[in-house]
């Protein structure tokens, strides 16, 4: 009985030590993923300052065109266009930073549903 009992808390501990190391891994990639996370948020950060500020001066440009709209029929249609180019590029980047979030947050979604799954079958196996 004692031989039995010895062996299963080899054989557990042994299964511990194997789970901790699998775990590894994943652990890193969680901490790659967490560390692109965050030079994307800085990018994000930093891009978005001159953004705003670009946004200010076209609402500005915009809001004294609209006050002499009559007596500058040519420079409206040269605004239009900034405008226009403006709301464009602030699309593209809208676009680019989903893409560069999306991805790195379903590749962890994913990872993390495929250790709970791991983590549960281990638990169901353990049980038997």
């Amino acid at each position: 009985m004692e031989l039995i009992l010895t062996l299963s808390v080899a054989v557990i501990a042994a299964i511990m030590v194997a789970a901790v190391i699998c775990l590894i891994p994943v652990l890193l990639q969680i901490r790659r993923t967490a560390l692109q996370v965050e030079k994307m948020v800085e990018t994000v950060r930093m891009e978005i300052v001159p953004l705003s500020h670009n946004l200010t001066v076209v609402s500005r440009s915009v809001q004294g065109i609209m006050e002499s709209v009559h007596r500058q029929v040519d420079k409206l249609e040269d605004s239009v266009i900034a405008v226009r180019d403006g709301a464009e590029r602030l699309r593209e980047f809208e676009e680019t930073l989903m893409d560069r979030i999306e991805r790195p947050l379903i590749g962890v979604s994913a990872l993390l549903s495929a250790v709970s799954r791991g983590a549960e079958t281990f638990v169901r196996a353990f049980l038997r």
